[in-house]
């Protein structure tokens, strides 16, 4: 019985220094930099899938509920340069640089706070009630400086996003 609580114990504490956050520098990014410039509040969160969901953002959107239920991810109005929102314990770059080579688009979903605060998660789905999706591949992000601002600023014209970019 000892040597289990023992074996237990360092399990745990293995377990736990897995956990530690890695340092953001030039080749690792753990967070995402999201301007709102909109008079109202919105809220973000990203997905990445392997390519068989593409096109389909239905199936992005279901996982992404959880985004409703959290104060982390809204982005007050006029707010710059947030991290909080699209934060990662791990390096983003790991996240497209795996081994199996499948992953190169990350999905970024802007909603409307209030929609997401006061429409059930099913509806925002169904009906895809988001303002933005912003289909960022490693490229973007490195020439975006790894800052994403909505409404789409002119430097952002050539991500591919729904709906499409318009210039004012």
């Amino acid at each position: 019985m000892k040597n289990v609580i023992k074996f237990l114990l360092m399990l745990c504490i293995c377990t736990a220094s897995t956990c530690k956050k890695q340092e953001e520098n030039e080749n690792c990014h753990t967070s995402i930099r999201f301007s709102n410039n909109l008079a109202t509040s919105v809220r973000v969160n990203y997905q990445v899938l392997h390519p068989w969901h593409y096109p389909d953002p239905i199936s992005i959107l279901r996982t992404l509920s959880y985004t409703a239920k959290h104060e982390m991810y809204k982005v007050n109005s006029g707010e710059q340069n947030n991290t909080r929102a699209l934060n990662n314990r791990d390096c983003i770059e790991n996240t497209f640089n795996r081994s199996d080579g499948f992953l190169d688009t990350l999905y970024l979903f802007v909603f409307d706070a209030a929609v997401i605060e006061n429409t059930s998660w099913d509806i925002v789905v169904r009906d895809q009630l988001f303002l933005k999706r912003y289909h960022l591949t490693l490229e973007d992000l490195q020439r975006l400086n790894w800052r994403i601002t909505y409404p789409p600023t002119e430097e952002m014209r050539d991500v591919k996003q729904w709906p499409p970019y318009e210039s004012e």
